[in-house]
């Protein structure tokens, strides 16, 4: 017996002697990126967040990434995979609505339209509190170090928690009864980080199996690598690839190449990343921090604060008011995870499919179940080149990959995670009784059966159809804008959200009337170590 069938076993007759399922309800909610731009070219929006919409600092739903033109949607926690899609899709719903007036659509996939160099896109504004202008000058120095267009990739972020019986169960099968408090919120944390060792050593298959940026715009690098071919107008492709967005021609960080993230446990992550925050790097500081009067970055260290640093997935917990993440993490432990490496799902409306929901649920169970073996550097650079050779390459089905005992045959290693994936769905079906969680695991086994179903595969054959990349997405972002101008707003709908864009207004002008200390001192305070 495995030791995820014997999991899955101990589960099942803990919820059968509880006489109730709750171990195995999830939480969970999503964020999904989406650049607003022109309907008439399909070139990025220079308008300001619509103010119909709310403050882009305040409002808890509607808000805006990097750049102005960046919009992020960001759902309440739910129970249900139908709960976060209503939500989703109510935003959208109003947002399509209110865009419609101002001639603009989202541009449905994850690698950016045309953009006409750095000055192309304009950063994101959030008010003259203190609290808006240090939003504003991180994203300056993200400018200054990267460059605009890398931030303008967009995804969607799904955050994931288990219910608290489900922390009974697993105290309970690991011989850790009794626990005090500090004690469970240790073994709570430890767990989290056992899924995300197991989510890096598996997180390939989600780019193979949802990847959908095999397709860049010319204007996204200044010229075409080797690694590219061209397709049709101003298009440059790989021929294998799967997800460009997480490939080393995404999301670029050469700095943080070498800085060493620890999953093992809570205070060497933590101690990992507060190094990063305190070592100065050379580049950083051939730019400047303030310089004639004007902030080019918060500071000049490897890291500006602890978001900058990318990875596919983060350890989270709910900060209060002016708390660092780490802080947070190292008072009350973590929280949920965020899974950051989904490519948002162009042929959707709202980004993704239901059924990803589903299938992500069951990955996240079956890395929670499968073990808890230590990762050490070696195998975190390992795991990091083979995340990018797949991104590059995954079409690929019958190339062979080094997954760590030697060469095998993509297809065959990712039908053997799928086949333990489809366990845990079996599991999770019959504790449920909702057949979607096994359907959601059958439907990207014909994948592998058919690359040609592969959301990477369908995006390059939208881009041959409709005379290249931003030809296509554009053709695609208006169709899914009339779909929602089809569809009546309730007046409920209407009513909520237009309350909730006057309320966070509202809260955005009460910050800015309370008297601050000077900006200056404001970020000294702030960027002192917690």
């Amino acid at each position: 017996m495995t030791t995820l069938t014997k999991a899955l076993s101990a589960l099942a007759e803990f919820c059968q002697q509880s006489g109730s399922s709750n171990a195995i309800t999830f939480h969970r909610g999503v964020e999904r990126e989406a650049l607003r731009v022109q309907a008439s070219n399909g070139r990025i929006s220079h308008q300001a967040h619509p103010k119909s919409l709310g403050s882009t600092l305040t409002h808890s739903a509607i808000t805006t990434d990097y750049s102005e033109a960046l919009m992020e949607f960001i759902t309440q926690v739910h129970p249900s995979v139908e709960g976060v899609i209503q939500e989703l899709e109510d935003i959208h719903h109003v947002v399509n609505h209110e865009l419609g007036q101002l001639d603009e659509v989202l541009w449905p996939a994850s690698m950016p339209c045309f953009l006409e160099g750095n000055e192309d896109v304009p950063i994101a504004y959030y008010g003259e509190s203190n609290t808006g202008k240090l939003k504003r000058v991180y994203r300056e120095g993200l400018s200054n170090r990267y460059g605009r267009i890398m931030q303008c990739i967009a995804g969607m972020h799904y955050n994931f928690s288990f219910d608290n019986h489900f922390w009974q169960f697993l105290a309970n099968y690991k011989g850790r009864e009794n626990l005090t408090t500090a004690e469970q919120q240790k073994f709570q944390s430890d767990s989290y980080f056992a899924l995300i060792r197991n989510f890096r050593r598996n997180s390939w298959l989600l780019s193979l199996l949802f990847g959908a940026s095999p397709a860049i715009d010319s204007s996204f690098l200044p010229s075409k690598p080797s690694s590219l071919e061209e397709l049709r107008d101003h298009t440059w492709y790989g021929p294998q690839a799967t997800s460009l967005r997480m490939s080393d021609l995404g999301y670029q960080n050469k700095a943080q190449a070498d800085l060493y993230v620890c999953y093992n446990e809570v205070d060497t992550y933590i101690s990992t990343i507060k190094k990063a925050l305190q070592t100065p790097y050379q580049k950083y500081q051939d730019i400047g921090t303030k310089v004639n009067g004007q902030y080019r970055q918060l500071n000049t260290n490897l890291l500006q604060i602890e978001n900058e640093y990318y990875s596919d997935i983060r350890p989270k917990r709910v900060t209060r008011s002016g708390e660092h993440p780490s802080a947070a993490l190292q008072s009350r432990g973590v929280e949920y995870i965020e899974v950051r490496i989904m490519d948002l799902d162009p042929s959707s409306p709202i980004g993704m499919q239901a059924s990803t929901l589903y299938f992500i649920d069951v990955f996240l169970l079956f890395c929670m179940l499968r073990g808890d073996e230590r990762l050490d550097a070696e195998e975190c650079n390992k795991l990091r080149s083979l995340q990018q050779q797949i991104a590059a390459h995954g079409r690929d089905l019958q190339k062979d990959f080094d997954f760590g005992h030697g060469p095998v045959k993509l297809a065959d290693k990712a039908n053997n995670v799928l086949e333990a994936l489809e366990e845990v769905a079996h599991f999770l079906v019959s504790q449920t009784g909702n057949m979607a969680y096994l359907e959601a695991v059958q439907q990207q086994k014909e994948k592998l059966k058919d690359a040609s179903k592969l959301p990477s595969a369908q995006l390059l054959q939208l881009c041959q159809q409709h005379n290249g990349y931003h030809a296509a997405m554009l053709k695609l972002s208006k169709q899914q804008q009339s779909q929602w101008l089809a569809q009546p707003l309730s007046r409920q709908l209407l009513q909520t959200y237009a309350e909730q864009a006057t309320a966070s207004i509202a809260e955005q002008q009460r910050l800015e009337a309370i008297e601050e200390m000077p900006f200056d001192d404001f970020l000294i305070g702030y960027l002192e170590p917690q």
